[in-house]
């Protein structure tokens, strides 16, 4: 028998803009949305086909819905409609999903009913429905939360549907709580519920027995488990009866032994500021006491979520910060005068801090979490590229900062097994030193393509090694070879240069090339971390675009490298310091004179200037004049440069912040 082969299908629905005054708006339902549909299209885990809609209108939602179940067949494996919006009841306590179109006071015409979804997944066909519910009621009823909540009648949901029907619908919270968004991070975050869904699937931890499925159960105790340990006191709710086990979600086997009775390693913990952190070999844990705005409770990463660590060493004067880099989300600024100078601010989810004596501690921790992250994506399947890319082109679109190794450069590779211990650490740590010195120099659309490559530098270098030969088969119609990609060949050989070339001669180790790409990917952590270039592909796609005159006439960013920016850092530095002083000497040389000035003029007035005997003048005119001409004109030098350095003071503190943001003294 033949037929449409088995599929989930899955259908997202998120909006956090309302016309309605009375609803808040939100935040996090892009956000939403955007990283489930990632998770759910994963050739690996997900297999979804998804449908994704943000911020639209009820009509087009009702329509969405209902065409979604209409067109559901017996031989699809999964139906997942997942919401994130408002959840709006009226005067008899019906729930209503909110879109951008929809008013408190028309909800019947406006808003989406859960009973009208409730019936349009009765008559599907679909043989397994899981229904994702993650709503909220305005207002915010903790700091730096707002509530989202869908209250008890969501039960609408799966209401008189016969038990064994195959519907499981997972809410973000209980009868009478409220669910949460994160509503003052810096960076626009998932929900908590939607966090912790996300992270289930994506990491496999929501697979409890290790049977390679994750099951609506599985899923509920993994969200469950998850929002118990953080800061959200919402409780999620599981809602339906299913019929065997609903299966979600294939779930990817964790590197490493997988049997019960393997050996453990113990978890790596450092006390920090007001918290800790902690590593098991395969989550990270960052807990904080709740002092003042910073939240009590902990935040769990997984390294499959994690594109890197970031850390500053602390001194004995000084505070030291660990700090976790999730793709696509820029991590917390630095602090550059105060208490908290040096490190993220302690409100910073992402990040602890701790004392000198912790130093120590958290190096290891922060060694075998990135340890663990080059593993955990050197497992994976390669990043796709198109192949019919241009060879000068820029790859765009993989998650920034994401570490992916392929098996030919990691150390458990055939071929650097054979290599002594000593020796294969040793070529590690010198790929490492190079990587680093190579990417302070690389041009931010060269370094840019690497990022986008996943610092898979082989992957990313094959295209300009076949443009180089080009130029050296066609030297009159080739572009010219970038400088950079020559300098580059010195240190990976025949990756870059083609066959004829000076370097093509050797090739380096498995054990240097997977140093290089981690000593890459470090300065690359480091410099998003602290601000040098943005964390996020869309905000460096504009960045790379804007003019770098200071860098040369007519120049862009694109253009510009680390070490440039770091320079121009450290120039607008001593420009700023150099300024200061100068006011300040302007400031006091102006108050000296106009205090000497004030003086003069009071002792004309009494006629008390002296002669040469010590007598009091007989004629007080030459005394007069000479005193106020010493003193009058260099104040009115001084005051006229006190009044323009105020007037560019005020124009520059009025000047449009994206127009700063083009500048090195600005943005950097």
């Amino acid at each position: 028998m033949t037929g449409r082969p088995a599929q989930r299908r899955a259908l997202l629905l998120g909006c956090g803009t309302f016309a309605d005054p009375s609803l808040a708006q939100l935040r996090s339902p892009r956000r939403d949305v955007d990283e489930l549909a990632r998770v759910l299209r994963d050739p690996e885990t997900g297999r979804y086909a998804v449908t994704a809609k943000v911020d639209c209108t009820s009509q087009v939602a009702r329509r969405e819905i209902e065409g979604f179940f209409a067109t559901a067949r017996v031989t699809d494996s999964t139906s997942l409609l997942y919401l994130s919006c408002h959840g709006v009841q009226d005067k008899n306590g019906r729930l209503y999903f909110a879109f951008t179109d929809t008013e408190r006071d028309l909800l019947g015409s406006t808003g989406v009913s859960a009973e009208w979804v409730r019936d349009c997944i009765h008559s599907s066909r679909s043989k397994a429905t899981v229904v994702l519910v993650d709503c909220c009621f305005s207002g915010g009823f903790i700091k730096g939360m707002r509530s989202r909540s869908t209250g008890a009648n969501v039960e609408t949901l799966a209401q008189d549907i016969p038990p064994g029907t195959g519907l499981a619908v997972l809410t973000a919270s209980g009868d009478t709580e409220a669910s949460y968004e994160d509503a003052e991070s810096q960076g626009v975050r998932p929900s908590y519920f939607t966090a912790a869904l996300i992270s289930g699937i994506a990491s496999g931890a929501a697979d409890r027995n290790r049977d390679g499925r994750i099951t609506a159960d599985e899923l509920y105790d993994h969200i469950y488990e998850e929002i118990r340990r953080g800061p959200s006191p919402q409780r999620p709710r599981r809602l339906g009866t299913g019929e065997g086990a609903l299966v979600v979600a294939d779930a990817t086997p964790a590197p490493g032994p997988s049997s019960r009775g393997a050996v453990v390693a113990p978890a790596l913990v450092a006390k920090g500021v007001l918290g800790w952190v902690s590593f098991d070999g395969q989550w990270i844990v960052i807990g904080k006491n709740g002092v003042g705005h910073t939240y009590k409770g902990e935040r769990r990463y997984h390294v499959r979520q994690l594109s890197g660590v970031a850390m500053r060493p602390a001194t004995r004067w000084n505070h030291g910060y660990i700090q976790v880099i999730l793709p696509g989300v820029a991590p917390a600024p630095i602090a550059r005068f105060g208490a908290h100078a040096g490190r993220p601010p302690l409100t910073d989810d992402d990040s602890i801090s701790f004392a000198y004596s912790a130093n120590e501690a958290v190096t290891r921790i922060r060694d075998a979490v990135q340890d663990a992250i080059n593993g955990a994506h050197s497992t994976g399947r390669p990043a796709r590229r198109d192949p019919g890319e241009s060879p000068v082109t820029f790859p765009r679109g993989a998650a920034r900062g994401r570490v992916t190794l392929p098996d030919a450069l990691t150390d458990a590779s055939p071929r650097s097994a054979a290599e002594p211990g000593p020796s294969r650490e040793a070529e590690r740590l010198r790929g490492t030193s190079d990587g680093a010195r190579v990417a302070a120099t690389l041009p931010f659309a060269a370094l840019d393509g690497l990022v986008a490559c996943q610092f898979d530098v082989v992957r990313w270098l094959m295209p300009w090694r076949r443009h180089w030969q080009h130029a050296v088969d066609q030297p009159s119609t080739a572009p010219s070879v970038p400088p950079w990609l020559v300098e580059l060949a010195q240190f990976v050989g025949g990756h870059a240069a083609p066959s004829g070339t000076t370097n093509s001669t050797f090739s380096p180790g498995p054990a240097y090339l997977a140093g290089f790409c981690t000593g890459v990917r470090t300065v690359w952590s480091d410099a998003a971390a602290n601000g040098l270039v943005p964390a996020d592909r869309t905000t460096m796609t504009w960045w790379m675009a804007q003019p770098a005159d200071w860098l040369r006439p007519g120049s862009f960013m694109a253009e510009a490298t680390i070490r440039d920016i770091t320079r121009a850092r450290r120039r607008t530095r001593r420009v700023k310091v150099v300024r200061g002083a100068g006011r300040v000497a302007l400031w006091a040389v102006t108050l000296a004179l106009l205090l000497m000035e004030i003086a003069a003029i009071a002792i004309s007035i009494e006629g008390s200037w002296l002669d040469g005997t010590g007598k009091p003048a007989a004629d007080q005119t030459p005394h007069i004049l000479g005193t106020n001409l010493l003193f009058g004109i260099p104040l009115i030098g001084l005051c006229t440069l006190v009044v323009l350095d105020l007037k560019r003071s005020r124009r520059n503190a009025s000047a449009p912040v994206q127009a700063r943001t083009t500048t090195p003294s600005s943005s950097l």
